[in-house]
């Protein structure tokens, strides 16, 4: 009696040991064959302006449409709403009298399906000022073709150069008289004014030294540059 009892302990032992490895090897087989998801799309947008919210969006596919855990991380800019398939992202901010170059962030998706390893996409997103952005499409050097004072030519000669955020001027006033006065050179630093766009808008100049800008408006047509002071009714019209 003692013996069969014995053996059916053992005999319960062993069962127990076997289920064990079969339910071991069952979720090892499911972990195996698990395909692992994947994402169709990743919609991300390529150029943001500074303190600008986006969405961040993608569309995933998973074989076994098993539950899944996504995550999102940004290099810069914060990212906001819950851990899904879409997401809100805001570019960094820029201080309003700030004028700086692009830079360069980047997103990244992780999504996962209960297996041990996850999925991912990357992609990157300009982050641009737009005042940097207008100055760099206006940046170069430009000949003076006219000078104008409420309408009426003035004999001058002059060469503009821009950079996104610097200015010089070289000036040679009468260039018509017998002796022509010295060439004038005036530096500094601009801005584009709120509104404007790369055909019209508006310009503070300071020069070096000042702390008062002088004010202008602009238009471009493409391939003159007009440049208008209101204040003394000057018009610049130059060429690049």
């Amino acid at each position: 009696m003692n013996l069969y009892k014995k053996s059916t302990r053992i005999g319960w032992v062993i069962l127990l040991i076997l289920q064990t490895v079969i339910l071991i090897g069952c979720d090892q087989y499911a972990e195996l064959t698990n395909d692992p998801p994947e994402i169709t799309t990743f919609t991300v947008p390529t150029e943001v302006e500074y303190g600008e919210t986006v969405e961040l969006r993608a569309r995933v596919f998973d074989p076994e449409d098993d539950p899944l855990t996504y995550a999102w991380e940004a290099t810069d800019g914060v990212l906001s709403g819950e851990a899904g398939p879409q997401v809100q992202w805001t570019a960094p901010e820029l201080p309003p009298e700030e004028v700086v170059p692009p830079k360069i962030v980047t997103v990244y998706l992780y999504v996962r399906d209960g297996g041990e390893e996850d999925v991912h996409k990357m992609a990157t997103i300009t982050v641009f000022s737009k005042p940097y952005k207008i100055a760099q499409f206006f940046s170069g050097t430009y000949t003076l073709i006219s000078k104008q004072v409420h309408g009426d030519p003035v004999a001058e000669i002059g060469i503009l150069r821009l950079t996104p955020t610097t200015f010089t001027r070289e000036i040679q006033p009468n260039p018509e008289a017998e002796e022509p006065g010295p060439t004038k050179f005036i530096t500094g630093s601009h801005r584009f004014i709120e509104p404007f766009d790369d055909r019209s808008g508006t310009i503070h100049w300071f020069p070096t030294g000042s702390l008062n800008p002088e004010i202008n408006t602009y238009t471009w047509d493409g391939r003159i540059f007009v440049i208008f002071y209101p204040e003394t009714a000057t018009s610049y019209f130059y060429e690049k």
